[in-house]
């Protein structure tokens, strides 16, 4: 049985599972004050990058530009 004061969602006040009204989501305030970390920040900071370092756009542009200026050449 899921508690509606121990909810996953990110918010101060959830519905009751049960009755009418609104209750306060405790775990909303532990995440907050960082006593617990929620499951999504962990996954975030494990999961892998797919590119070690982030190029700019213009750099990426710039590169393809001139593999493409040798690629006319051998041709």
């Amino acid at each position: 049985m899921a508690f509606s004061f121990w909810s996953d969602e990110d918010h101060l006040f959830v519905a009751r599972r049960i009755g009418f009204g609104w209750s306060i989501n405790f775990k909303y305030i532990a995440r907050k004050l960082g006593l617990i970390k929620g499951a999504s920040h962990s996954i975030d900071k494990e999961a892998p990058k797919s590119e070690p370092s982030a190029e700019s756009q213009q750099n990426r542009l710039r590169r393809q530009i001139e593999t493409s200026k040798y690629e006319e050449k051998r041709r």
